[in-house]
């Protein structure tokens, strides 16, 4: 970051202060924590292999020797117990893993996509497009997709912040317990140890199984799991000068040839035989004082099932009761192991003062950008939830694959080192959706694609070129230019283009008129964002297009017209999903004022206004809705009509069924959560809607018809899909399929 001379002189005067209070205030002796001290009894060396979620049973071992009396020497892991060795190994007592692991929401945690809630209001904006499908990299800088399922954003953050909260060191000698981790080098296989540099670090190598997670960089190697190599690491904590070693193995067993159906089977299995060669290697290797505890794990927890973690830890304590009468034996006195007890608490340190805040950029952004994300400063208290809030804000800028920090000592100074990196698949995607819908007029088919560029300028600014093809006809080209560093105010350019039907029904829903309506223009605005949730944006379009009868009265002519509109919109969006929504709120408010001045054939002035909140409660969400869209002069042109109709959207008529000068409804809604996967549906639901379109505002809601629908919803990878069935007391009802988004636009380049 700039450093100015005022801030140069606060440096030197917080330095010169915490070298004084450095000299002054009583420390511990650094040899207290290098496990140097010598010993009047064997050295105590545990292992704990990796397992995955079996190796929650690690913490019940601890426990264990914990209340047994028994002290730990030195400590080796493998993947899940080179998680659980390094938080023991970090001063951390098995009560407080146990508080770790049972309290860590482990679904999110394996989950790098940032809470919609949070997300800056451009990325919000994504959603309309309604391009649900997944991201791929282009370009030969770009990777076409990133090398992990999860790039482990919120585990890094989750390690680093318990790591540090204890102990900051660089030398794993010198921890509370001597630790080394093992990893494996994805390039040549082979076995990696690590025993220095940043502890979160080594434990996020050492569990990072290939594909599930991204490799760890390390200078030339890419680490992964440790378990492919060495998964319990008895020869390291010989190495280490362990007299006598505790071995925990949780691996996973082999499978039987009845249990080798299928192709995930066969893959685990696989996965399994490559780490039970060397564990079995391992473990013959043990010697006679030494103690192998296999905890019962069976199997009822699988390696991925980290849900039932908290289950595991009790098998793990009866194991070593298991081999109570040998652990017996390794047990010191009460005093002593206060004694060995204290000695590790005295190595902890709590949160220090940083001296230097340290920003390493490898993103799209320039570093002011960043910069104006971070606001702990040098002089400020190692704050972990401001800290933690800033970091979160930097990721939520977008298509950033990880931000993370690193407390680090450099020149006797304790500093904050913030590294931001920018996706794997580069800055150029190509993004996709698809668009699926029937009901009583048969069934429509839309396929959308993109191209976006994420860096045309340092501080994000983007191009998008959006189609569509399929029963409507899309195109977008826009324009995203942030103005200043702190992306307040944008220029927002773009061109569209679009060819759709609109249809006028008689009183039993036949279709009396079609009308085709094709459009072209340009529109130019100016934002202001205000935080994540609240945007203001002021603009103006100019079109022209044409209006065609397909169906209907052969009279009617066919026109062209032109338009020109000034547009003022705000938009509040905290709502977790677009799609699915389950927390939070939407409004929408848009007034549009049609002149000729701006080259219209047609002068209006229209208001659009339209609200959504959700609330769940367990399984349990409620919706609550409304929509309200006027034309203030009753003069408004056909392409300018407002439509009602569709799941959501007056939910007993078919898509567009109602159109008038004026558009309303209210909504309640209830869905219930009843499944989380497989091939049944994950939701049932049901709505009741009021509304109505009308040629006066005074229609909607005094001949509003009561309708509504019941319906089941699944969150499938290609987007949202609902099925159900649409009633109202005007009609017979309808039956309705449904797969894309159910709130906003459901065409690009629609005006």
């Amino acid at each position: 970051m700039p450093v100015t001379k005022s801030a140069m002189a606060q440096w030197i005067g917080l330095s010169a202060l915490s070298f004084a209070q450095w000299m002054c205030a009583p420390t511990s002796d650094a040899s207290q924590c290098q496990g140097g001290e010598q010993l009047d009894r064997p050295k105590i060396g545990l292992v704990l292999g990796g397992g995955g979620a079996r190796g929650g049973a690690h913490v019940g071992v601890l426990k264990y020797l914990e209340q047994s009396h028994i002290p730990v020497d030195v400590i080796a892991g493998t993947s899940m117990g080179a998680i659980i060795g390094g938080l023991y190994a970090s001063g951390m007592t098995a009560a407080e893993i146990e508080a770790v692991l049972s309290d860590t929401p482990w679904s999110d945690l394996f989950n790098d996509g940032k809470p919609r809630s949070q997300r800056t209001l451009r990325r919000k904006t994504d959603d309309e497009l309604n391009l649900h499908g997944p991201k791929f990299g282009l370009g030969k800088d770009s990777a076409l997709l990133p090398s992990g399922a999860v790039a482990g954003q919120k585990i890094g953050l989750l390690f680093e912040r318990l790591i540090t909260e204890r102990t900051r060191i660089n030398s794993f000698d010198q921890l509370p317990i001597p630790y080394r981790a093992v990893a494996a080098d994805l390039v040549t296989g082979d076995p990696v140890l690590l025993d220095s540099g940043q502890l979160s670090l080594a434990m996020r190598s050492s569990m990072s199984v290939p594909g599930a997670f991204d490799p760890v960089r390390s200078g030339d190697l890419l680490l992964v799991d440790g378990g492919i190599v060495n998964n319990v690491p008895v020869d390291i904590v010989r190495d280490m000068g362990a007299d006598i070693v505790i071995a925990v193995d949780v691996s996973t067993p082999e499978m039987s040839a009845e249990k080798l159906n299928n192709l995930l089977s066969v893959v685990n299995q696989l996965s399994t035989l490559m780490v039970s060669s060397n564990t079995e290697q391992s473990l013959a290797s043990l010697g006679e004082g030494d103690i192998l505890l296999k905890p019962a794990l069976g199997d009822e927890f699988s390696s991925a099932d980290f849900e039932k973690i908290s289950g595991t830890i009790p098998l793990g304590y009866e194991s070593a009761t298991a081999r109570a009468e040998t652990l017996s034996a390794l047990a010191i006195p009460k005093s002593s192991y206060t004694s060995w007890r204290e000695r590790l608490d005295s190595c902890t340190s709590p949160p220090p003062e940083l001296m230097f805040v340290r920003l390493e950029n490898r993103s799209r952004f320039s570093n002011e950008v960043i910069e104006q994300k971070i606001s702990l400063q040098p002089g400020d208290p190692l704050d972990y939830a401001r800290l933690e809030q800033d970091i979160a804000s930097i990721y939520g800028l977008g298509f950033i694959r990880q931000a993370q920090y690193r407390v680090v000592e450099e020149a006797g100074a304790t500093g904050l080192v913030i590294e931001v990196d920018q996706d794997q698949r580069g800055t150029d995607f190509i993004e996709s959706g698809l668009g699926l819908s029937g009901d009583g007029h048969g069934t429509s088919l839309d396929l959308r694609a993109a191209y976006l560029k994420t860096d045309l300028n340092d501080k994000g600014g983007e191009f998008r070129a959006a189609i569509q093809l399929g029963s409507e006809f899309g195109l977008s080209l826009d324009s995203y230019l942030p103005l200043d560093k702190r992306l307040r105010w944008s220029i927002n350019p773009g061109i569209f283009a679009s060819r759709r039907s609109l249809l006028y029904y008689d009183d039993n829903g036949h279709p009396l008129i079609e009308l085709d309506v094709a459009e072209y223009g340009g529109e130019l605005s100016i934002g202001r964002e205000f935080g994540h949730h609240l945007g203001l944006f002021a603009g103006v379009n100019r079109y022209a297009g044409e209006v065609s009868i397909n169906i209907g009265d052969p009279s009617l002519q066919s026109y062209r017209f032109d338009g020109g509109e000034f547009v003022l919109r705000g938009i509040f969006d905290r709502l977790d999903d677009r799609y699915m929504p389950s927390q939070g709120g939407y409004m929408h408010l848009e007034y549009v004022r049609s002149m000729d001045e701006l080259g219209a054939d047609a002068e209006f002035e229209q208001i659009k206004f339209s609200m959504f909140a959700a609330q769940s409660w367990n399984q349990h969400t409620l919706w609550l809705s409304s929509r309200f869209n006027t034309t203030l002069d009753d003069q408004v042109p056909a392409y300018a009509l407002f439509t009602g109709g569709g799941f959501l959207n007056m939910s007993g008529f078919d898509k567009d069924e109602l159109i008038g000068q004026h558009f309303g409804l209210s909504m309640l809604g209830y869905r219930y959560r009843w499944g989380q996967g497989g091939l049944l549906p994950a939701y049932v639901g049901t709505t009741l809607e009021f509304g109505n379109a009308g040629e006066r505002a005074s229609d909607v809601y005094r001949e509003g018809v009561l309708n509504g629908s019941v319906y089941l919803g699944y969150n499938s990878p290609l987007g949202p899909l609902y099925l159900g069935y649409g009633w109202s007391e005007a009609s017979s009802g309808l039956l309705f399929l449904r797969l894309g988004a159910i709130l906003g636009s459901e065409s690009i380049g629609r005006r």
